[in-house]
């Protein structure tokens, strides 16, 4: 029985046991004078009172339960995995990933075994919170923070621990306010409208091995023949030119439209860049793709873009290619070229296997002459189940620059991702 029905049968008895005891009441005939008759009847009405009293109060608490009720009603449901937000009115969304990973590498003299973070998708953890002004318009704000240990971009022969900031690092720190029909604007601390760009990649393998070849082994210093180990790191000499990266910026994105979405977004010291991107299914078919131009003076101006495809029997290609025209006399031009076939499948019922391989060329990428090649292999194993990636990927760089005799690097990295 609901508990205000309880009270309310409560209520009601105690009314019928003073009713009662008025039936009971002595009688004239049993010669109960009129002072007695009057004290009993003062009794009656004083507990009368308080039986009303109280049927007031319960009235009153059932008027405040209905309308708590409706508040219930009336707040949207939270979804699963959604946060509750500490304002009623937000929809806080909690994410983020561990990524922790063992290096390997060999500088063509020494072997070295590295515990790092891995760099192709950092440890962090994002806080997103949205509150729907209207059917079209959405207010929100995007909160992400990187936190790595060694990161696999840094570590190298003579840093094998210890790497690293210590410390949580921006990645977005952002406000946006969305309009189905007028688009996205955003201002704060994240994505340039150019940066991604360069790294369109529906193959199901990036965790390990992209369009940015440096992040796997970026910090490891190549050796010369002869004069021994160098200051050249993998990631100065091979770059995938991808954009204006992550800023504080102002940035506006139209709706889409029969799959194209378009960006600009305005930096600090003139900076500015613009985006084309591409998305949509044919069939059983799904292509993605980006280009975009970015004006960084001082630095340089740069154009990239990348392309990806997917059919329906799980094949999949990849292509990426970016050109700087850097703001320094005499300076060459760099440029990359980046190719990547793969293969997704469904070989076990825990989730999807992805295997891949892909090839980097670059030229002019830290010093005019440079010649840089990198070639991947990858397999990434999909647990449906814990949300977790298991993968395994080989790297090998190669650099060619005038006056040196540089050693190939070879790197294998295996490990884990688990989102939540």
């Amino acid at each position: 029985m609901h508990r205000g029905d309880r009270i309310g049968r409560g209520l009601f008895l105690s009314a019928a046991g003073v009713l009662s005891l008025a039936l009971a009441a002595p009688s004239p005939a049993r010669a109960q004078s009129a002072e007695e008759l009057q004290q009993q009847i003062e009794i009656l009405q004083r507990r009368l009172e308080k039986v009303q009293e109280q049927l007031g109060e319960l009235q009153r608490q059932q008027r405040e339960t209905g309308e708590r009720v409706q508040r219930v009603v009336e707040r949207p449901e939270v979804p699963a995995g959604v946060a509750r937000s500490g304002n009623d009115e937000v929809q806080l969304t909690v994410s983020g990933q561990v990524n922790r990973a063992l290096l390997f590498s060999d500088d063509g003299g020494r072997r070295d075994l590295f515990f790092v973070d891995n760099d192709n998708s950092s440890t962090r953890v994002r806080l997103v919170g949205r509150v729907r002004a209207s059917g079209e318009l959405t207010v929100g704000t995007l909160f992400e923070v990187e936190f790595q240990s060694n990161p696999s971009n840094l570590v190298n022969q003579d840093n094998e621990r210890g790497v690293g900031s210590g410390d949580f690092d921006e990645r977005h720190l952002d406000l946006f306010v969305d309009h189905a029909r007028y688009g996205r604007l955003s201002l704060g601390q994240g994505d340039t409208a150019s940066n991604g760009a360069s790294e369109v990649d529906l193959s199901g393998t990036s965790v390990v091995g992209y369009s940015s070849v440096g992040d796997m082994a970026g910090g490891i210093l190549f050796v010369d023949d002869d004069t021994g180990r160098t200051a050249i790191r993998v990631g100065a000499a091979f770059s995938n030119l991808d954009g204006l990266s992550r800023d504080d910026r102002i940035r506006y994105d139209t709706p889409g439209f029969a799959g194209f979405t378009a960006s600009a977004s305005a930096i600090a010291d003139e900076r500015w860049d613009v985006a084309l991107r591409y998305s949509r299914e044919y069939g059983d078919a799904k292509l993605a793709a980006a280009v975009a131009y970015g004006d960084a003076p001082g630095a340089q101006e740069r154009i990239d873009g990348s392309v990806s495809v997917l059919f329906g029997n799980g094949v999949n290609l990849t292509a990426a290619a970016g050109r700087d025209d850097p703001d320094q006399a005499g300076r060459d031009d760099p440029t990359f070229l980046y190719a990547k076939i793969g293969y997704l499948m469904e070989m076990f019922e825990i989730g999807r296997t992805a295997l891949a391989v892909d090839v980097y060329s670059g030229r002019d990428i830290a010093a005019d002459g440079d010649d840089s090649l990198s070639i991947g292999a990858f397999a990434v194993q999909n647990l449906d189940a814990i949300a977790t990636q298991l993968y395994l990927g080989y790297r090998y760089y190669e650099l060619d620059r005038d006056g040196l005799d540089l050693d190939p690097i070879n790197a294998v990295m295996t490990g884990a991702r688990v989102k939540f």
